[in-house]
């Protein structure tokens, strides 16, 4: 029995995942808050360009979810990104109240169909009376300059 049950974890947080990337492709910040972000979590994001490396963090669900609106608010060329992640691996913690994942990540310009970034993910995960949640998340990725640049422009980086 026990197998069934990580099993049916490993696929909800394997669609958490995919929820987590189509509610950010889209703007949908409340399907992030409610059915996404635990209140704790802390989220890492390394970039990496030619032109250089950018490493980024934002603690608690509220600054995550004002660093994303902030990051949506550039140039409105993130609409046109479809983030696609595969190769998940999940492991369930023998408590069955938290649980690990790597997976890779794709990025994709819908207009020009050209890879916009590749990437690393790790995250961490909590079980929650409302189901699981990314407690800790981290991605290492490979971008254009341009997109670098573009990052550094909405945070105001030098």
């Amino acid at each position: 029995m026990q197998g069934t049950i990580e099993t049916c974890d490993a696929c909800q947080i394997s669609s958490l995942l995919s929820l987590y990337y189509q509610a950010l492709d889209s703007g949908d910040l409340a399907s992030l808050e409610s059915r996404v972000i635990a209140d704790d979590a802390i989220w890492d994001v390394v970039q990496v360009a030619p032109i250089g490396r950018i490493a980024d963090k934002a603690e608690g669900r509220e600054r995550i979810l004002a660093w994303f609106e902030q990051m949506l608010s550039g140039d409105g060329s993130e609409q046109t990104i479809r983030h696609f992640v595969s190769t998940n691996v999940v492991e369930i913690d023998p408590s069955g109240q938290a649980a690990r994942s790597t997976s890779h990540l794709l990025a994709v310009d819908t207009v020009t169909m050209a890879t916009r970034a590749n990437g690393f993910v790790e995250a961490g995960y909590v079980r929650t009376p409302h189901g699981w949640r990314i407690r800790s998340y981290k991605v290492e990725e490979r971008l254009t300059n341009e997109d670098v640049a573009a990052y550094k422009a909405a945070f105001e980086m030098d």
